[in-house]
Order: structure tokens, then sequence, then C-alpha cells
């Protein structure tokens, strides 16, 4: 299948008219490039930073059924499968959402985002159930940005089925440097879910400034199921970026009985009492030695074998029993995986042999290579115990263990540390 990914320059909620130009010109090029499915990025229409869910219910927003039929028009005119954001109105709430439109307009569903993030929090309800749609391509699964943070909503539609994954996004800049553009899921994070269930990705993002509020990365990409990237847009403009994407049967977590139970658990994650202090380690000793100079530090730790990082029950369930620090004992070959279950779970990851390979914070961030040649690193235990991406968006609370569909289930689960 031939995928397009638009990428649009953010506009504001009172520029949203202007949307529909938009719109237009890369239903266009898609078409021109002999594309079979185009996406668009999240909230599309009208705009991401709704202000209040008041100021988005005023005249000049055109409600769901006219955003609807005008995205289902482009679809049939173009003969392209759409998959596109904008603010769905629904039983009095407001949900961000995405249409799943075929070549010839009618509407094949509507995905909402789980992951809320941040000002999400203010105007929109999260979704209460993750699905895939069925296409003439085969089974999709759509996830809606930060979605992609919490491995559980990929590993559901990866249980369902899906042999690929589209995800509208809106990434937004955590740097403060103007000009720097960093998030964790162009960085790494979009290749460690591909690798890890083992089907493409195609993701579309916003570029530019949206108000005096939001910095979007651009970046768009589409993602093999091997993790390679077979297309990206730069980081500032307006882009389309296409490239052929292959489905493929997708491999979801293999789970055993203890491992499930807690992972889907309605039992609240542990929560640290008081923040943890600060401990260092030494960099040349060995994975053992790492591991037994933060038991005596009196850090809450844990030990896996390397192998693990490659999927995400083990980590999560020795997060949620309360580990601030995990050490991978072995080496790995591609460092995102390390990356990404530091990141999902803000803890640090150490992975070590006779020495640590990688050191890794809670943010995803390599704070020490092997090559570096340090001897000794502190870590700051506190960072674990914080489990907030941002002010409004806590990483326990976004997990909506009853929308998860993990499937049949081999990795075992900590009850406690």
């Amino acid at each position: 299948m031939i995928v397009s990914c638009g990428q649009m320059q953010a506009m504001t909620l009172a520029e949203s008219a202007g949307v529909w130009q938009v719109v237009e010109r890369l239903a266009n090029q898609a078409a021109e490039a002999g594309a079979d499915l185009l996406v668009l990025p999240e909230a599309t229409y009208p705009a991401y930073w709704l202000k209040s869910a008041t100021r988005y219910m005023q005249t000049d927003i055109e409600r769901t059924p006219v955003v609807l039929d005008r995205f289902s028009k482009y679809a049939e005119r173009h003969g392209l499968w759409l998959v596109v954001g904008f603010v769905e109105e629904s039983g009095g709430r407001l949900y961000n959402s995405a249409a799943v439109i075929d070549r010839g307009g009618a509407v094949v569903g509507i995905a909402r985002k789980s992951f809320l993030w941040d000002c999400d929090n203010r105007w929109f309800s999260p979704a209460e159930k993750l699905s895939v749609f069925d296409t003439e391509f085969g089974r999709m699964g759509v996830l809606i940005c930060a979605d992609a943070r919490a491995p559980e909503i990929a590993a559901t539609l990866a249980a369902q089925g899906a042999q690929f994954m589209i995800l509208p996004t809106a990434w937004v800049n955590a740097s403060k440097e103007r000009r720097v553009y960093r998030n964790i899921h162009p960085d790494f994070l979009i290749r460690a879910r591909a690798m890890e269930f083992g089907v493409p990705f195609a993701c579309a993002s916003k570029s530019g400034r949206e108000g005096d509020f939001l910095e979007y990365v651009g970046q768009s990409r589409i993602v093999s199921a091997e993790g390679r990237v077979l297309a990206q847009a730069e980081a500032e403009g307006e882009h389309l970026i296409t490239a052929e994407m292959t489905p493929h049967d997708s491999k979801p977590p293999n789970i055993d009985a203890a491992t499930l139970k807690r992972v889907l658990s309605p039992e609240p994650p542990y929560r640290a009492a008081t923040l943890g202090g600060r401990c260092t380690i030494q960099l040349r000793a060995d994975a053992d030695g790492i591991f037994s100079t933060l038991q005596s530090a009196g850090a809450r730790v844990a030990k896996v074998a390397a192998s693990e990082l490659a999927t995400f029950p083990p980590l999560r369930c020795h997060a949620l029993s309360g580990a601030q620090v995990v050490v991978a004992k072995g080496r790995v070959a591609d460092e995102v995986m390390a990356r990404a279950r530091a990141a999902e779970n803000r803890v640090y990851v150490i992975v070590a042999s006779d020495s640590a390979q990688l050191v890794v914070d809670p943010d995803g961030a390599i704070i020490r290579r092997e090559a570096d040649g340090s001897q000794a690193l502190e870590l700051d235990l506190a960072r674990s115990d914080i489990k907030k991406f941002t002010p409004a968006t806590d990483l326990w609370e976004q997990r909506h263990v009853a929308s998860y569909r993990l499937g049949e289930q081999v990795a075992s689960c900590p009850a406690s540390l």
C-alpha cells in the first residue's frame, strides 16, 4: 500500500476556516503521488488548543456532522482512504478523535484518544475502548499522539489483529531553545513501537506555533515493521511524505498469568511517600555490582535480562511495583528499546554486563554511554518517583486498564520489589 502523511502548519482556532484549503491541497498532492491512504494530523480541524469547551462551541466552529461530511467528500473526490484528526461532539462530551474514511467517502469508524496529554484534560474525555478497523489493506490500528506513550494501547491493537498503525498527532516541542526540536516520539519511541509489535507506523504531525501556547516539532514519518524510517518530513513547514508501507501480522506480547494480572489490575500503582534522594554508581562495575550498590543506597531497584527490554511487560510490572531503577543485565544492539522502557515508565534504565553500556534517564535521554569513559554517575532518584510527563499529565492516571485487551499471554512479574 502507498501511504502519504500530510504535515500541516499549525493554525489557531480563529484561523480554522483556512484548514479546508490545506486539506484540499494535501489530498491533491497525495492523489498525484498515487497514495492509497492519506493521514492528516491530530485535531486537523479546528485546532488543538481549544481555549475552552465553551469557546469551541461558538458558531464560527463547524459542528461534527458538517466536519465529517467535508472530510468524506475529500476522500471520495480523490479516491483515497483518509485518517484525520478532529474534535468530536458526542453525548454532551468532547473527544480528541480520528475519523477513518474509505475511498467512497463512507465513515468506517472513529477512534478516540485514550492517553490525554496536558491540556487535553481540560476539555476532552478519554476513549472508553480501543479498536481496529478492517480495510482493503488489512487490519488498521489507530492511535492518537500520546496514545503511543502507553505500550498497553499499541499492545491492545496488536492483540486485536492490527497489521499496521496510523498515528494522527501534534507532537509538542519539549525544547526551550529556539529552533531546537525535541520530542520522544520522533526521537525514538515510534521506532521502538514498530519493532516491538512488528507492524509499520504512519504518523502525520503539525509544525510551527499555535498561538503563544504550543510549538510543534513536525518530523512526520513512516516507519517499517523493522523500525526503519521510510520517509520523514522536516521539523518546519508543510510537507507531504509518501512511502510504500507493507502490513505485517503483529507480535502481541506473550504474557504469563501473573504478569497479565498485574498489568491489568485496577489496584493503584506504587506511589512514593517521600521522594528519593541521590546515589552514585560506579560505571566500571558489572551489572551485579551496580545492582548491589543501588540496593545498599536504599534505591528501589530491579534486575532483568537485557533481552527483556524487547517487550514492555517486565519493566512495566517493576515500575508499577515502585522500581526507581532497572538494571538490564547484558548488552543491547539498538538503544531505542532501553529508551522506550525508561520513558514509558519514568525510571532509570542501566544496561550493563561487565560495565555499564548505557544509562537512560526517566525522560528517555541517554545520559552515559560506555564510550564516554566516565567512571561514576550520580542518579537523582526523585525523578523516578515523579510520574508526571507535564504538570497535568500523570503517567499512572492516564492508564485506563479497563480498555486494555492483551490477549493470551511469557515474562514473569514481581508482586513487589
